[in-house]
């Protein structure tokens, strides 16, 4: 009886032996870490100067060259001697113009329909989309899209 009781202990001291931790050891490999967010990234500024590229899509005219810039918070489209003038803000996105009239000059013409439209398009703009390296904006709202080319 001694033997089958010291022979059934042997068994159960290997087999207990023989038995691993499934549980995962814990580690302090940076590796093996949660990675962080993505940090946002900021969002382009509109400050400087633009060629106006499209209006609602369609190429401006080489006729109707029309730059627009951005400095502190005043922006100007000008095409030739004619001017329109805003203020602005901008955050992040989201953007607002307010006419200007003292800023704006006719030079004794008359602006094209495509001029035209391109003040209606900024004035009513609420939001800029940058493309990836900040060089192309696009600006929409209610007045229309209107795209815009870094200079």
């Amino acid at each position: 009886m001694n033997r089958i009781l010291a022979a059934t202990a042997l068994v159960l001291m290997l087999a207990g032996c023989g038995q691993q931790d499934q549980s995962p050891a814990a580690t302090n490999d940076a590796s093996a870490a949660p990675s962080a967010p993505a940090t946002q990234k900021s969002v382009p500024s509109l400050a400087g100067q633009w060629v106006v590229a499209t209006i609602d899509g369609r190429p401006v005219g080489a006729g109707s060259a029309m730059i627009a810039s951005f400095e502190g918070n005043r922006a100007t489209i000008a095409a030739g001697c004619l001017r329109r003038a805003w203020s602005y803000s901008q955050k992040q996105n989201v953007i607002a113009f307010k006419t200007d009239p003292g800023g704006s000059a006719n030079c004794g013409g008359s602006p094209s329909a495509e001029q035209e439209a391109a003040y209606v398009a900024l004035e009513n703009s609420n939001m800029a989309i940058f493309g990836k390296d900040g060089s192309t904006a696009s600006l929409s709202g209610t007045g229309g899209n209107l795209g815009l080319e870094r200079r």
